[in-house]
């Protein structure tokens, strides 16, 4: 049964989602160190999202739906103010190769809240985490276990991805490509920003 929880959790972390996006861009435009504090954001997202199950609340945040859709909201626009800073140091930056940059300044928060907002991560606590727990024993030691696994690959994952990025950093750097980089993970982040709080919208008012 764990087996298949840690193959269905490192299909979930290797597929491309706001955090990948996020810890990649944090990588490319301020390098590894910055990258690993987006993580440490990314992470305590989780610990978050294990307290409120812990607690029942997850179960009662998704019955109350106006409660939910609210903190969808809240996620939704902070995805797209990150996104339009994004966009905003792709539109500053020059052709030559420049200094670090400002843009993830607060790169835990922006994990944090990235996780906290992300649906992928919603959907993996809300949806798949209940299948692999076994009602006739402890639940608490059982999310335990199965969250030291999840954020276990999570780490492990994001920080190929941040090394990866880092590495090919300057050449990207030098080719022009991490303006346009920014560019496309500012509008990514913005339209999924607008996409969540538009849906979270015409869910509360329908």
């Amino acid at each position: 049964m764990l087996l298949l929880f840690l193959g269905a959790t490192l299909v979930a972390s290797v597929t491309p989602g706001p955090v990948v996006l996020l810890t990649v861009a944090v990588s490319l435009h301020s390098g590894v160190p910055m990258a690993v504090r987006a993580i440490c954001g990314i992470c305590t997202g989780s610990l978050t999202y294990l307290a409120v199950a812990l607690a029942g609340l997850l179960a009662v945040l998704v019955a109350h739906r106006s409660l939910f859709h609210a903190v969808q909201i809240a996620g939704a626009l902070y995805l797209l103010y990150l996104g339009l800073r994004m966009v905003h140091a792709g539109l500053r930056a020059s052709s030559a190769l420049q200094p670090e940059g400002r843009v993830h300044e607060r790169p835990y928060v922006d994990g944090l809240v990235t996780q906290l907002s992300n649906p992928k991560a919603m959907l993996y606590w809300t949806a798949l985490l209940p299948p692999f727990l076994d009602s006739s024993r402890p639940l608490a030691s059982q999310l335990f276990v199965l969250l030291a696994i999840g954020i276990s690959v999570d780490i492990v994952v994001l920080s190929l991805y941040a090394f990866g990025a880092a590495s090919a950093r300057r050449w990207m750097r030098e080719s022009h490509l991490q303006r346009w980089l920014n560019l496309a993970a500012g509008v990514l982040f913005g339209a999924t920003g607008v996409t969540l709080a538009i849906a979270a919208v015409a869910a509360l008012s329908s």
